[in-house]
């Protein structure tokens, strides 16, 4: 009996990875979390016209991935929060797990004079 428990003992060690045990998946829409959006209509004084201007905050929730490449969408709503239009931006940084980065200006073309306010969305990033 002894030599048979020794031998499962064995056995189970044996089966262990050094890998932390990890069973969720790489997701960027779960892990990155944005927060301290900022968004306003700004005068481009080159083209006299008025831009969409962005600045927020990209937080990573992830115990062990890092991110880079990361794409957002930016949603542009009217007084009663009906969708006007959207673009599409690039976050050309990285951000390491646990960590968080600041983007202070973004300008993603002619502002819609109806909008009102705006929503930042993760749509992919990739992992490091």
């Amino acid at each position: 009996m002894r030599l048979l428990l020794l031998l499962l003992l064995g056995f189970v060690s044996a089966c262990q990875s050094d890998k932390p045990n990890s069973t969720a998946a790489v997701n960027a829409s779960r892990d990155l979390l944005i927060d301290r959006v900022f968004w306003q209509p700004e005068q481009n004084q080159s083209q006299h016209t008025q831009v969409n201007q962005h600045k927020f905050a990209i937080t990573n929730t992830s115990l062990q991935t890092g991110y880079h490449r990361i794409t957002v969408r930016f949603d542009y709503y009217d007084q009663h929060y009906h969708w006007l239009d959207s673009a599409i931006y690039t976050v050309n940084q990285s951000i390491e797990p646990r960590s968080a980065i600041r983007i202070d200006s973004v300008q993603t073309g002619k502002a819609n004079p109806a909008t009102r306010s705006a929503t930042v969305t993760v749509l992919r990033a990739e992992s490091e």
